[in-house]
């Protein structure tokens, strides 16, 4: 409840539905259909890594961000396995939230301190790759960009460019990478500590 009075109080927000479970969640959209889920962990009946994959499944262009007070590191770690594209945990400030909301309605995906230095510690033990060696220095700033949530349009103002212009140069930075997607390209960057 804290949290839609929070969301009902900016304006280019509004809150479409509230479920108890997954369970609830699943038979709501079938008449309603949100941009955004803010998912918790532990539900009754299906809990929010069941109801995650449930929504991936059946309704892919919606995204999901986690939202829970167990921000433990296994719960962070399989939500974002799961393919969320943010994890709000407790601890974090509620503009952390507001944030996450609205970069990931962007297109982005959204990693506060306490996710990142997770994925680090979890990474840290996997041999350090090398970064490709034909990046420009353009592709190293885009990165950088991405890394930070950055949106391509925001890029592209920051740099004088069409978004368009830096979307094509961002399919050519996934090409560099070998991925096809943003979570795969920061994954990438988390392992070679480029992020």
């Amino acid at each position: 409840m804290a949290v839609c009075q929070l969301l009902h109080t900016y304006d280019d927000f509004r809150v479409v539905l509230q479920a108890v479970n997954g369970k609830d969640l699943l038979q709501q959209l079938q008449t309603k259909t949100p941009d955004i889920i803010l998912m918790d962990i532990r539900m009754p009946e299906m809990n929010g890594v069941e109801a995650t994959d449930k929504v991936k499944e059946l309704y892919p262009e919606i995204k999901i961000i986690a939202l829970s007070q167990y921000d433990f590191e296994s719960n962070v770690l399989e939500m974002y396995t799961h393919g969320v594209k943010s994890f709000i945990g407790k601890d974090d400030d509620s503009e952390e939230l507001v944030k996450a909301i609205r970069i990931v309605h962007n297109g982005g995906a959204y990693m506060t301190s306490h996710s990142a230095e997770i994925i680090q510690r979890k990474l840290s033990y996997l041999q350090p790759l090398e970064k490709p060696s034909n990046l420009t220095e353009f592709e190293e700033y885009l990165l950088k960009a991405i890394c930070k949530g950055q949106s391509s349009s925001d890029i592209g103002k920051c740099l004088c460019r069409s978004a368009r212009t830096i979307e094509e140069h961002r399919t050519k930075l996934y090409k560099k990478f070998g991925v096809s997607n943003k979570e795969e390209l920061l994954r990438e960057a988390f392992k070679r500590n480029l992020a």
